[in-house]
Parts: C-alpha cells; sequence; structure tokens
C-alpha cells in the first residue's frame, strides 16, 4: 500500500497532529494550549517496539481517543473510517498523532525495528478487523 505524507489535511477524517498549529503564538516568550480535552476515567501509557512489516487485521477502540508517537526508527499507519475499513490509507508515522474513537487503525514497521509511545483511556474496549488480504507500506 502506497505511503501518503502525513498532514492536518489529511488526517481529518481520522484525527490529529500533534504539533505547534494548535498555539497561537506570536514569537513572544513560551507558549502552552490545550490540542483537545476528553473526561476519562484515567488513561494508560504504553511502548511499542515493532518488527512486523505486514498488517493483517485492524483494531478500533469505539471508547477512547488513542495517541500514537513516534520514538525510534520509520513507521507507517493504516487508518480508515468506523465505517469502511476495507478502504484504509496508509500514512508516513513521523509526527505523533492523536485518533479519534472508532477509527480503525494499525501500525507496520517500516526500518527493521521502530518504537512508539502510545497514550489511551485507563480501560479499553478494543474491536478487531480481519482484512481480506494483508497490506504492506511500499
Amino acid at each position: 500500500m502506497k505511503i501518503k505524507k502525513l498532514t492536518q489535511k489529511n488526517i481529518k477524517p481520522y484525527g490529529w497532529i500533534i504539533d505547534r498549529s494548535f498555539i497561537k503564538d506570536d514569537g513572544q516568550g513560551d507558549k502552552y494550549d490545550i490540542l483537545l480535552k476528553e473526561r476519562s476515567g484515567g488513561w494508560r501509557i504504553g511502548y511499542l517496539i515493532l518488527r512486523n512489516k505486514k498488517i493483517v487485521k485492524l483494531e478500533s477502540h469505539p471508547d477512547s481517543l488513542e495517541t500514537f508517537e513516534p520514538v525510534k526508527g520509520k513507521a507507517a499507519i493504516a487508518l480508515a473510517s468506523d465505517k469502511t475499513p476495507e478502504k484504509c490509507e496508509m500514512f508516513l508515522l513521523d509526527r505523533p498523532v492523536v485518533l479519534k474513537k472508532g477509527i480503525w487503525h494499525n501500525v507496520t514497521a517500516i526500518s527493521k525495528e521502530c518504537e512508539i509511545k502510545i497514550f489511551e483511556n485507563a480501560e479499553v474496549t478494543t474491536e478487531y478487523y480481519m482484512l481480506r488480504s494483508a497490506i504492506r507500506a511500499k
């Protein structure tokens, strides 16, 4: 599957890139702002060491936002809307992203190994969708 560049515009159906575009910056002093606010019963941090080169299933969390934050190596993320998991798109995961609730997703390594930090609700419902055929990043 062809890898697309990750931009605010093409990720919009699925979530947001975590970057400075959400901060009103006049170039003076330090700036801080909130990207989004979500009520939750707590959250958890995961750390993924990824070596897989193909994706055979997607997963979705209808009750949780989720972040994917690249730490080391190169990875791609496959994303699809909640209604059409077979019509996924693949993006180079070179920036941290927040996925909306219910978005089908999975990640694959491009380099031999990569590492990704993941934030999500403390309790997460996970649904799985088996793809008709495996997808690989190109």
